[in-house]
């Protein structure tokens, strides 16, 4: 924490920090907001999938997370840009927008459903938070913690690669002024390129795994 007290990740919300927290909660308390596991200086496609992939991991894969949450602050951006991370979720669970506009539409009318059986119907309506949490789940039932990984990478690079370069300053937040990471990602891997594959050409797994559906651990 900022005062120096050392935290573990722990599953679900809470309501102060003495309490204990998951990895979105802390992001809002290195960011200076109120303490909450939606703080607006979070992505909401970012911030649904890291809630639920920090409530369903192991604790030794939760523990992992942790230096995520100084990278997630400030990566609520442009709705061009939540779009973008909300389609690489929905194409990273299973959905086909490659094709034409009406395929696309169907593709995201069907993950809608899907949606709103495993993860509920607020979460269907709004569609990015639903993207975001229905992948956590995916990510889950795959038990492929790499890849998990390097999804979330790709959805913290789509920002930083729309925002125009300039020198690399720190800002406060533990990130350069203009967006871009310092260094690599806390797991040393490259990103995906936004289209579900890895920069030398591979592919995450293209099939959509089965997925129980249970009741989410948060209110």
């Amino acid at each position: 924490m900022p005062d120096g007290t050392r935290i573990r990740l722990a599953p679900g919300s809470h309501s102060s920090p003495r309490e204990g927290v998951c990895v979105v909660e802390l992001a809002s308390v290195l960011g200076a907001e109120k303490f909450s596991d939606r703080p607006r200086c979070v992505c909401p496609v970012v911030g649904a999938f890291l809630r639920g992939w920090n409530d369903r991991a192991p604790h030794a894969e939760r523990q992992r997370l942790a230096p995520y949450a100084a990278l997630i602050v400030g990566s609520r951006d442009s709705s061009q840009v939540t779009r973008e991370r909300r389609d690489i979720c929905l194409a990273w669970a299973g959905a086909d927008l490659t094709r034409g506009g009406a395929r696309r539409l169907l593709s995201r009318l069907d993950m809608r459903i899907r949606i709103a059986i495993f993860c509920g119907l607020g979460a269907a309506i709004r569609l990015s938070e639903g993207a975001g949490e229905y992948a956590s789940r995916i990510a889950s039932a795959r038990r492929d913690p790499d890849s998990a990984f390097e999804l979330l990478d790709t959805l913290l690079a789509v920002g930083q690669r729309q925002r125009p370069r300039g020198p690399v300053a720190s800002n406060g937040n533990g990130r350069p002024a203009n967006g871009r990471p310092a260094a690599a990602s806390p797991n040393g891997r490259p990103p995906l390129n936004g289209n579900g594959s890895s920069p030398n050409g591979s592919t995450p797994h293209g099939a959509t795994p089965s997925v129980s559906a249970h009741p989410s651990p948060r209110p």
